[in-house]
């Protein structure tokens, strides 16, 4: 018997997915999870994976961050992204974070049970096609995507610093003062944060910057008016 964890907060998605799964083999069993503290008390409560089907979006988690604490915590069982996302750079740091496939939500039912036999086989799995470059310093303004929230979300606690500080219309100079470091580390900080935020330039990170805080904003006040 195989089991497949299913964590995904969408529970119309999740339940489809979970009921293909259940066809794929008479010898898989299916666990569910709707939010990622629910998939860590599964796996903490001993169940026998062999196979994490993890969304990039659910609460209690922040993005490629996940699968990340997800290969700390069970090193042997292997991770797969499955998202909307249709991003790139996303998809590289989840593989960078030790996912061992990306499946975007979009592929059709059969080529999502390919991507899992595959990944049962032992193989991984990567779209083709079909995966944005990722340009993020087109997005309208008060409008931002799950794709460029989650870059931000790759951002480090000191990349995210510097980030601010640019946003205040500080030069490395006076940043790697306020942060005390040497100013070459400000510069690499700064080469770091453009890559992943998928712009080209200090002017673009940070308008991109204050339309993700705005976003945060805007968001923060419909949660509170419902």
């Amino acid at each position: 018997m195989r089991t497949i964890l299913v964590a995904d907060d969408h529970p119309i998605f999740r339940e489809a997915l979970a009921g293909t799964l259940k066809a794929l083999d008479e010898r898989v069993d299916v666990l569910e999870s709707g939010s990622f503290g629910e998939a860590v008390e599964q796996i903490a409560a001993g169940a026998d994976i062999d196979l994490i089907l993890l969304d990039l979006r659910m609460p209690g988690m922040s993005g490629v961050k996940g699968v990340r604490s997800l290969r700390v915590r069970c090193p042997d069982v292997p991770v797969a992204v499955i998202s909307a996302l249709a991003d790139r750079y996303v998809m590289r740091e989840c593989f960078d974070a030790g996912a061992v496939a990306y499946i975007p939500k979009s592929l059709s039912r059969d080529a999502i049970i390919a991507a899992v036999r595959t990944i049962l086989d032992g193989g991984s799995y990567a779209p083709t096609d079909g995966m944005d470059a990722g340009d993020a310093a087109g997005e309208e303004d008060h409008v931002l995507d799950d794709a460029v929230r989650c870059r931000f979300e790759l951002l480090t606690n000191q990349q995210r610093k510097v980030l601010e500080l640019m946003a205040e219309g500080q030069l490395n100079k006076q940043i790697a003062h306020v942060i005390d470091v040497q100013i070459t580390t400000v510069k690499a900080h700064v080469s770091s944060l453009l890559q992943k935020l998928g712009v080209s330039s200090r002017t673009q990170a940070v308008i991109l910057y204050q339309k993700y805080r705005r976003s945060l904003s805007a968001s923060n006040g419909r949660d509170q008016r419902t």
